[in-house]
């Protein structure tokens, strides 16, 4: 299995992957690197699930990328339900093979090389492009120490997933109060940090943005990017692109 993934990765190593989300490409060079590992990093309710869903749903839709969404929060009927709130039909995309949810048990350090290699077999079954994966933050918890969890991580997200030309993007928690998510995961294997913040302003409003702290090999955008969150899913609120670094 390893082999033909590894063949794959040859065939995908150039080019952009659009993000899907409006107005973001460009500060990106045109998207995410192809076969890149991206960690989507911040509190809950930032957007982090959104902007996953909109990933896979825009690449289906829009390339006829198949991709994958692999949760350990939550269930396909809940998950469904609330991308149905944002305009993301996804049950027809299942049915002509552009999009799965696959929902993992509960989490034990001995259970989770069964579920890489459930993740796997999906990937080559459906030949995913696209994977979005929710969350790290559940799997590190499954781990006794950080370190454990990044040599795992690494051996198979970094080697097998990362290797075999998907796109991958992992959600991470950020603690209350914390910018930084945790684990150190995205120093040692991530190609890029996406950051997501909520930040209160006047009164009882409050101001979405993102912010991408890392990018391998990409001329990326500096500084935060302001983000709205309405029906139709997430926008970059300003089409203009200041100077980049």
């Amino acid at each position: 299995m390893e082999g033909k993934l590894m063949g794959r990765t040859r065939e995908q190593t150039d080019g952009r992957i659009s993000t899907g989300i409006p107005g973001l490409d460009p500060m990106l060079e045109g998207g995410f690197p192809d076969g890149s590992l991206i960690t989507l990093a911040g509190r809950p309710g930032t957007g982090k699930t959104i902007f996953g869903s909109q990933f896979l749903y825009q690449g289906a839709v829009t390339d006829k990328q198949p991709g994958m969404y692999v949760s350990m929060l939550e269930g396909r009927k809940a998950y469904l339900r609330n991308m149905a709130r944002l305009g993301l039909d996804v049950p027809p995309l299942e049915k002509k093979g552009l999009f799965r949810f696959l929902e993992m048990p509960t989490l034990t350090a001995e259970g989770l090389p069964a579920i890489w290699e459930e993740i796997v077999r999906n990937i080559e079954e459906l030949e995913v492009v696209r994977l979005v994966i929710d969350s790290y933050t559940a799997m590190a918890q499954a781990f006794e120490t950080a370190g454990d969890m990044r040599v795992f991580t690494h051996m198979l997200l970094g080697k097998i997933v990362g290797g075999a030309g998907v796109t991958t993007l992992m959600i991470t928690e950020t603690p209350p109060g914390n910018t930084y998510t945790g684990t150190g995961m995205q120093e040692f294997i991530a190609d890029g940090v996406v950051h997501f913040h909520l930040v209160p302003v006047a009164g009882d409003a409050r101001v979405r943005y993102l912010e991408i702290t890392k990018m391998r090999g990409t001329n990326h955008q500096m500084g935060p990017i302001p983000i709205e969150i309405t029906r139709n899913g997430i926008t970059v609120r300003s089409p203009h692109i200041p100077g980049r670094s």
